[in-house]
């Protein structure tokens, strides 16, 4: 037997996956981007040279919707200089998407055999760390818990609900810093800004959610932009992200990541 590319094989770094209206955006590491990149581009599709913007949702959430002028556009670039993930896009929704990344395993898969020959041989498939990444999705008409304009992100159907009930909090003594806890599936804490200059998003595991809303709340005391944070819910009545100001996004990190979690930044 030959071995070839091991798409279970393990890699470093969290991964998240947004899927808008007729774009997808991957965020992660650089060295998993490469490969993201490298499957889309073998299946005919080059990645996005920015960013797809979201004109289906308001590009400053904190001011009334009947004051802002419905042609106002978002802002076309800004340099994201505080990042720990890089990113890919492309103006592809979810089910182009996953589609491009399958042909792009099948035609990347003879480029793959190491040398020298040895071992199982693994059939071509799209790799687990990018297959099990959590996913969201834009929803433009996600209610909104909080003073930010309704529409955000939610988690997908498709990948994360799993048996479709909510997950079970954890119990706030069981620290994610905790080595006894391992992190679940993987995944990080995503502090990111996705959609415009005025805020940043929140992505967390499910069962992670409500213990970062009391965090905020508990910071709203020192910092009443806090006060402005607002969840976006499902079907379910789940809340799939939160959103503050952008003047919360160092001071929150720096709590979360002293309570032990894994925090990723784009912004």
């Amino acid at each position: 037997m030959v071995p070839v590319f091991d798409p279970h094989a393990r890699e470093h770094g969290h991964v998240y996956v947004f899927h808008g209206t007729e774009s997808t955006q991957v965020l992660g590491p650089e060295h998993l981007m490469g490969q993201v990149r490298t499957l889309l581009s073998a299946a005919g599709t080059d990645p996005a040279p920015e960013p797809s913007l979201h004109p289906d949702i308001v590009p400053r959430p904190y001011t009334s919707e009947s004051q802002q002028d419905p042609g106002d556009p978002a802002p076309e670039h800004w340099m994201h200089v505080r990042s720990t993930v890089t990113e890919v896009s492309v103006d592809l929704g979810a089910d182009a998407f996953w589609d491009r990344v399958d042909k792009g395993s099948w035609a990347t898969w003879q480029d793959r055999w190491p040398d020298p020959p040895g071992g199982p041989l693994f059939p071509p498939s799209a790799p687990d760390w990018l297959v099990r990444a959590p996913r969201w999705e834009l929803d433009p008409l996600a209610p909104a818990l909080g003073p930010a304009a309704s529409g955000g992100w939610v988690r997908s159907p498709a990948r994360a609900w799993g048996s479709g009930e909510p997950a079970v909090p954890r119990d706030p003594s069981d620290r994610p810093g905790d080595p006894a806890r391992p992190e679940p599936g993987g995944t990080g804490v995503g502090l990111f800004q996705l959609t415009d200059l005025e805020s940043f998003w929140v992505f967390a595991p499910e069962a992670d959610v409500a213990d970062i809303m009391a965090r905020c709340e508990a910071l709203a005391t020192d910092h009443p932009a806090f006060t402005w944070l607002t969840g976006y819910f499902d079907v379910r009545d789940v809340a799939g992200s939160l959103r503050l100001p952008s003047p919360c996004l160092p001071v929150l990190e720096a709590d979360l990541a002293s309570a032990g979690y894994a925090v990723d930044t784009w912004w």
